[in-house]
């Protein structure tokens, strides 16, 4: 009679303790959902407050889709963007969120970037637009000219050791400076030009990987001349 019950318990109690690591998974995978939505939530809210920023500070122009419309529409965009030739991209998915830690304190931060559109048809690139949100509620939103300056930095230390590479200006590098993601680092692209480059042909074009933390910045650099 003890075995019988037994033999009738044990399957009940194995079902018991199923079902309660089903209804514990379900809960975590439930929490998962939440924090991610929350995530979610929070990167278009600060993308939105970012871009406000941007339109307020007259740093770019509103949105624009200057391949789609007419010319009607390119003057009314110039009219209400006076001094501006570059806009906002009409889609959000466009400006790239990464979350990363940045200032080494173990909480993840958030990095924002794109790259605006020519809604006026003018020649050459348009400037990429990035800016560091920290967990602490600071932000950086001077990161792309920091990237530049530490390019320019990193260039002429190496021009001092291999003296075959060539003096460089400023020129063109807000409008060819990119970046493309995140990868031990922020990584991208850039063109450097000497003062008798055309704006076609650039002496070197470059990769570059900068760490944030530590202000290190590593480059690759290809001599379009040979």
């Amino acid at each position: 009679m003890v075995n019988q019950k037994m033999e009738f318990l044990v399957p009940c109690i194995m079902f018991l303790i199923a079902l309660g690591a089903c209804t514990q998974g379900t809960k975590q995978e439930n929490n998962k959902n939440d924090i991610l939505t929350t995530q979610v939530d929070q990167v278009k809210t600060e993308i939105e407050k970012w871009k406000q920023e941007l339109l307020k500070g007259k740093k770019i122009g509103s949105l624009c889709d200057y391949e789609r419309l007419g010319s009607l529409a390119h003057k009314k965009w110039r009219d209400g963007n006076p001094d501006q030739m570059d806009g906002l991209p009409v889609d959000d998915k466009e400006i790239k969120a990464v979350r990363s830690d940045f200032n080494d304190d173990n909480e993840k931060d958030l990095l924002l970037f794109f790259q605006g559109k020519n809604c006026t048809g003018h020649n050459g690139g348009t400037q990429t637009y990035a800016k560091i949100i920290y967990s602490n509620g600071a932000s950086k939103s001077d990161l792309m000219a920091e990237v530049i300056t530490v390019i320019q930095s990193e260039y002429n230390r190496r021009r001092e050791i291999t003296k075959n590479l060539k003096e460089i200006t400023r020129s063109y590098l807000e409008t060819t400076t990119t970046i493309d993601g995140y990868h031990n680092g922020i990584t991208g692209k850039f063109r450097l030009y000497t003062k008798d480059d055309a704006h076609c042909c650039p002496s070197y074009n470059g990769s570059y990987t900068y760490e944030l933390k530590r202000k290190n910045m590593e480059i690759e650099i290809s001599n379009n001349n040979q």
